[in-house]
Order: structure tokens, then C-alpha cells, then sequence
């Protein structure tokens, strides 16, 4: 039986109306029309703006924000819809925006980081993508992409954002020449291999590994225990056991790179970014790095030929498939408190076209969201190849995600980080640092 009562009609015609809306904007978008947008019903102001918050400028010079702010002017340009980014601090993002919502000030749009997703949700502060989204999008676009990511983004049956830029995240970058030098072509996938050879292209001042220990947003020893696969994290809690086996033999394997001077015990307060300027003075062979930050790294190489930079899956233990462990990375929500769904929803899928796939990774060096648009000749190009190679990491048996709800992530990765400075700078052994650990985090 339907329910004619004024109530739900009003709420059927305010629904009708958004998707009415929603539609003529999107149809002129892919005909590539400027179209003034359509605002409400007779007497309704018209939603001419949509505000973002994101960690991007939309006139920055990094490569991302510039595709950022191409797609940005070509979708002002056809809808007429102004878009206004408000840059935050990206270790921000999540609690500022919480804050936001409850506030009513919330933007339309907003950046977020996948281990964040389950705060924001619990919090009600983002739309339902599955009453949002264009049928077109739902049916065309969603199957296209990467199913590890868009199924995260998933709560309860609604989906709270779509991921973008689909990456490994925290992995391996190696030079290719110091490789050479002891006559491999890459890393070994197996942690045993991989610990002597790391060893061995320490030379010099070179040092065979960097190690980010007191970075917020990661944990190294998190990404070494990743070689144990998705059993590393308890399914209903999403804790990792840390004085279990699998933690245990992970610090071992960081002590043993200590041991072979793969690892140096000088480096104990090092943050991504001091990784990555040691690793363009050439300080090191391999390092941990930021996969999105690949361009980066070629541009400021100073102590080896750019060209000579690759990338490479953790390795595994036992006989697993080379581990990928994706996240944390990025997914743009829709606020629930948005006045401007229709516009807004229309500006994040433009985001995720084929055309801006295609944008994103030839002039962005990041891996295409729409999966099929790999079949372009392009990604056969030498250009290509470090594309070509994210995509095969992301489309291997290793890659997983973070649970949707792991506790305490900021103080998880501080609290390892604390560890893991310890486990590389101290001879205690490894159980009663993994011991205070657990106990720190009240696990």
C-alpha cells in the first residue's frame, strides 16, 4: 500500500525533483553544453556553488592538483556551477569535518582517508552514494572500478564515498642501478631473500633501506607484517594481535635488516618526507615510500638518474603472493548535510570519467579509476610503464585494505612507530616491546 499522506508526497516530489535536476545536469555535461544550472521549483534558490574540502589547492603545481584544477575549470565551464576548494591540513580532514556537520557548516564534498571512514559514518556525516549517483554511473561506471576499494567504501548497504586514485599506497621503491650493481633487475619478493639483499646494497654512505619510524599517518612494521596477507588484523575487531606469532617474527625481520646493515639505527625520528629527500640525495637504495608521490620523487632525484626509480610489492612470508596493502588512500564522500546534492554528486562523478581516468594518469603518473580505460594504446608507452606497473600490483593476488573498522588508527601507528624505534635502536627483545605495545593501546 502507498502512503499518500502529505508528508511522504512532499518527500517523493522533493526526491523527483533532485534527480530531475541532477539528470539535466549530467546530460549536459556529456554533450559538453554550458548550461546554467537548474535550480528547485518555482520560488526555490538557486544552487550555484559547491564547496570541497580536500588536502589539494586548486591552484597548486604538484601534478594531481593540476589535473585537479583542469577538471574543476572544465566542469564550471559546462554547468556553470562555481566550485570552491577550502584546502585543509590532510591530518585534519576527518575530525574537522565530524566537527563540521554538526556544526551545519559542513562542505558539499570532502576528502577522506579510507581508515577514517568508519568515524565519519558512526557520526551520520555522510549521504548514501546508492541514492545519489546517476543510474548511468551506478550501472556503467561503479563495475568498472577496482571491487577491493569501492566494497570498503560499503556500510551497512549504503555507500559512503568512492575511492580515488586507486594506489598501493605504502610499497617499495628501489633504484633499478643500484639493483644492478649485485646483478638483480628487482627486489626479491620473499623476506628472506629480501633482508640479504638489502644488506648488500648498503655501500658507502648508502644505506639499503629507508624506514619512516615517526610518521602519524603509517607504520613500516605494519607494512612488513602485511607479508602475512589480511590474517594480520582480527576480522570483527580489526586488531592485530601484536604479541601473537605473525607481529613477532616481523620485528624479527626488521632486527635482522638492523643486523645486516640494511637498516640504520641513526635514522629513529624519520618522517616520510625526510625518506624521501635522503632518497633523492641518494642516501638509499630502497626505500618506503608514498606511491602517488612517484613523479615527485623523479623530479627532485639528485643522486641517481630519475629514470632509474621503480617500484615493487612488499615481500612475502611463507609461500603468499608479494603483499600490497592499500591504504590508507583517498575516497571524496558527499556530505549528508549538503544543500547541493545535485550538483555536487554531478562534479565527483565528472571525476571519475573515463576521460578524467585518462587525465589523471597521463599527466598525474596515478593509476586510472576506470579500470577499462587501460586498454588504451597509451599505457603500452615507455611513459606508461610505471602506470602499468601500480596496476598490476593493484590487480595482484596480495592487494587487500585495511578492515573498515580498525581502532584507534592515528595512536595504532604512533604506538608502532614507538616500537618500531625501539625494536631497530635498542637489544631489548622483541616480545616485551610488542608486550607494552598491546598494553599502550589497551588491546
Amino acid at each position: 500500500m502507498i502512503d499518500d499522506s502529505p508528508r511522504e508526497g512532499s518527500m517523493r516530489q522533493t526526491r523527483y525533483d533532485a534527480i530531475d535536476r541532477r539528470s539535466a545536469l549530467q546530460g549536459a555535461l556529456a554533450a559538453g553544453v554550458a548550461l546554467p544550472f537548474l535550480g528547485g521549483r518555482a520560488g526555490a534558490q538557486s544552487a550555484d556553488s559547491i564547496r570541497i574540502w580536500t588536502f589539494m589547492s586548486a591552484e597548486g603545481q604538484s601534478p594531481r592538483e593540476k589535473v585537479f584544477k583542469a577538471l574543476i575549470d572544465d566542469f564550471q565551464a559546462k554547468s556553470k556551477v562555481k566550485v570552491v576548494v577550502e584546502s585543509q591540513p590532510f591530518q585534519e580532514l576527518e575530525t574537522k569535518f565530524v566537527a563540521a556537520v554538526a556544526q551545519k557548516r559542513a562542505p558539499d564534498l570532502v576528502w577522506l582517508r579510507d581508515t577514517f571512514l568508519s568515524l565519519v559514518v558512526d557520526r551520520g556525516g555522510l549521504a548514501d552514494l546508492n541514492t545519489e549517483l546517476s543510474p548511468e554511473f551506478r550501472q556503467q561506471a561503479l563495475p568498472d572500478m577496482f571491487n577491493v576499494f569501492t566494497q570498503k567504501s560499503v556500510f551497512d548497504g549504503k555507500r559512503v564515498s568512492l575511492p580515488i586514485w586507486p594506489s598501493p599506497a605504502q610499497i617499495i621503491f628501489y633504484r633499478k642501478d643500484a639493483l644492478r650493481e649485485i646483478g638483480l633487475e628487482a627486489p626479491p619478493l620473499g623476506w628472506t631473500a629480501f633482508v640479504d639483499v638489502a644488506g648488500k646494497l648498503t655501500k658507502g654512505t648508502r644505506i639499503g633501506l629507508g624506514l619512516p619510524t615517526s610518521d602519524n599517518s603509517v607504520s613500516a612494521l605494519v607494512n612488513v607484517m602485511s607479508g602475512f596477507g589480511p590474517s594480520i588484523f582480527d576480522p570483527a575487531t580489526g586488531r592485530i594481535d601484536l604479541t601473537g606469532a605473525e607481529a613477532v617474527e616481523a620485528a624479527k625481520t626488521v632486527r635482522d635488516l638492523v643486523a645486516r646493515g640494511a637498516v640504520s639505527k641513526t635514522l629513529l625520528n624519520a618522517m616520510g618526507d625526510d625518506i624521501q629527500d635522503q632518497f633523492a640525495a641518494g642516501r638509499f637504495a630502497m626505500a618506503q615510500a608514498f606511491a602517488p608521490r612517484f613523479q615527485q620523487y623523479q623530479k627532485i632525484a639528485a643522486g641517481y638518474d630519475p629514470k632509474e626509480l621503480a617500484v615493487s610489492a612488499w615481500p612475502s612470508f611463507g609461500s603468499r603472493p608479494p603483499a600490497v596493502l592499500l591504504g590508507p588512500y583517498w575516497t571524496v564522500g558527499l556530505a549528508s548535510t549538503s544543500q547541493n546534492k545535485a550538483a555536487a554528486v554531478a562534479f565527483l562523478e565528472s571525476m571519475f570519467s573515463p576521460a578524467a581516468s585518462m587525465k589523471w594518469a597521463k599527466e598525474a603518473s596515478l593509476i586510472p579509476d576506470r579500470r577499462s580505460v587501460m586498454s588504451d594504446p597509451w599505457f603500452n608507452t615507455s611513459d606508461a610503464a610505471v602506470t602499468a606497473a601500480f596496476f598490476k600490483l593493484l590487480s595482484g593476488d596480495g592487494a587487500f585494505v585495511f578492515p573498515q573498522r580498525v581502532p584507534d588508527i592515528t595512536k595504532l601507528f604512533n604506538v608502532l612507530n614507538t616500537s618500531l624505534q625501539e625494536i631497530i635502536g635498542t637489544d631489548e627483545k622483541v616480545e616485551p616491546i610488542l608486550a607494552r605495545a598491546k598494553s599502550t593501546l589497551g588491546w
